[in-house]
């Protein structure tokens, strides 16, 4: 079955995390992938973790690519790169702001090339005029920083934290790829390509839009509240005696439900408690009412007795290794174990969007460096001699 994007032919010139998994994520909606490399591989082929020597993040982030080495240095690689962005409709790259310019492969090089090509670029902090960051190196952590994520984040009185795992890495690939998708369509009805601009800090503000809202409607800057959210409560995880749940009542009958569950119905008529407003107000002792209840029994017993009342909740999950066998998880096939001859099997994220006539086509995990280079020469007609080594 066809996929959405089949027939869509995509040069990605991206390192790192944010421009590679977007290109993934495109691949597995059908596009044709091409992932160029400069000699020796990207910065992200020596990181770890490896197994039998190879990167796992290099091949996880860019499953479903074939792979080839251009040096665009030399003329005689630059020639085989204009080549393959005459036949392509996308080309991806995460370079600092003027870096394409600089090589002569900006938006404006390459339109002349082919008036149809979607450049998409996908920095770390943007690239308007009058911007001091643009020129910059970014990492998720940087972008975090800047957007003001950490500050919302971590213990209540607290200094604030960077989320640990890659939020913006793995969240940033998104608008990216939404942006693409908009051009492509865009396209069908003009018949011309376009620049489309993203960045990770862009990103972290807009996922800070609630938090946003909440400075301007009290003047007052956010402050870090754990797993708890500033706006309903309870909302946040309970220690129980075995592990931590994840409770949420977001509206009144909720809230009645959960105190029925727990068998604590006289926190309904309590006054302190009786709205929502209320139990923000007095956050701090109803947290601890219920935390003392939660801690009377087990993980598996809260979760079947809130269930059983129709009460949000989750278990908190605080081992990667529990994701594999988390019957909710593989049932919706959120992750796939994919085998590779260099690797063996590896396992890797699916897609985000599920859809009944153009699912998915997830093929193998990321290419190693200039595993595709022959044939991908082939195709746009270059011969080479095969004594010629990829570096």
């Amino acid at each position: 079955m066809a996929g959405t994007l089949d027939g869509i032919k995509i040069v990605d010139c991206c390192a790192g995390a944010q421009g590679p998994w977007a290109g993934a994520l495109l691949s597995d909606l059908g596009a044709e992938v091409i992932k160029v490399e400069p000699p020796g591989g990207e910065w992200m082929r020596p990181g770890t973790p490896k197994k039998n020597g190879i990167a796992l993040a290099a091949m996880g982030l860019n499953h479903g690519k074939r792979g080839i080495v251009l040096d665009l240095k030399t003329t005689k690689d630059m020639e085989v790169f204009l080549k393959l962005i005459e036949r392509a409709d996308v080309f991806v790259e995460n370079w600092r702001a003027g870096v394409g310019d600089r090589m002569g492969i900006g938006y404006k090089d390459l339109v002349k090339v082919n008036p149809r090509i979607i450049y998409a670029s996908s920095s770390g902090f943007g690239s308007a005029p009058g911007n001091a960051y643009a020129t910059k190196p970014g990492m998720d952590t940087s972008s975090q920083a800047m957007s003001g994520m950490g500050s919302v984040s971590g213990f209540a009185g607290g200094p604030g934290e960077l989320a640990r795992f890659t939020i913006l890495d793995l969240t940033g690939p998104l608008p990216i790829v939404q942006a693409i998708l908009l051009a492509l369509m865009a396209r069908e009805q003009t018949g011309k390509g376009q620049w489309v601009q993203c960045s990770q800090t862009e990103t972290g503000i807009v996922l800070q839009a609630v938090r946003m809202g909440e400075y301007f409607a009290s003047g007052k800057r956010p402050e870090p509240l754990g797993s708890g959210s500033p706006n309903i409560v309870p909302s946040q995880s309970f220690k129980t005696t075995n592990g931590f749940i994840d409770v949420e009542a977001a509206t009144q009958e909720t809230w009645r439900k959960l105190c029925q569950a727990i068998d604590m119905v006289h926190l309904i008529e309590d006054p302190r408690f009786e709205t929502n407003a209320d139990r923000v107000k007095n956050r701090t002792q109803l947290v601890e009412l219920l935390q003392s209840r939660f801690l009377e029994s087990s993980r598996e017993n809260w979760l079947e007795v809130l269930e059983k009342h129709d009460v949000p909740c989750a278990p908190v999950v605080w081992s990667v290794k529990d994701l594999y066998t988390n019957p909710q998880i593989a049932a919706n096939e959120l992750i796939m174990t994919k085998e590779h001859p260099a690797t063996g099997w590896v396992r890797v994220p699916a897609v985000p969007w599920v859809m009944s006539r153009t699912p998915a086509t997830y093929k193998g995990v990321g290419p190693t460096v200039g595993q595709h280079q022959d044939e991908v020469l082939a195709e746009v007609g270059e011969v080479r001699d095969p004594n010629e080594k990829t570096k």
